[in-house]
């Protein structure tokens, strides 16, 4: 069995700014469903603050890595990032076949 890539991404959205990132991310996952290596993405908000958390599992991380490249090349990174109220922090991890 082959072992996935899991990227965790975590980002704090500024307050006045929730619902246009809820709405961008509405409006571009598709897309992103559809990128070579993906599998799946789950995304969660905190019920006490403005934090979101993305799951997602890919092929490889070398796809993820083309997929984030993408993005910010077609422009969508730079509106997100408009968005945050701090860089996102992205955490690579393996999963392990045990």
């Amino acid at each position: 069995m082959k072992n996935s890539a899991i990227v965790i991404l975590e980002v704090k959205a500024k307050e006045d700014k929730v619902t246009e990132l809820e709405q961008l991310l509405l409006k571009n996952l598709p897309k992103t469903r559809t990128y070579k290596g993906f599998i799946s993405i789950k995304i969660h908000k905190n019920v006490n603050d403005s934090t979101f958390v993305f799951y997602e599992e890919w092929e490889t991380f070398s796809d993820y890595e083309a997929y984030l490249k993408w993005r910010t090349d077609t422009g969508l990174m730079e509106l997100l990032g408009e968005t945050f109220a701090s860089p996102p922090t992205i955490r690579y991890w393996e999963t392990l076949n045990v």
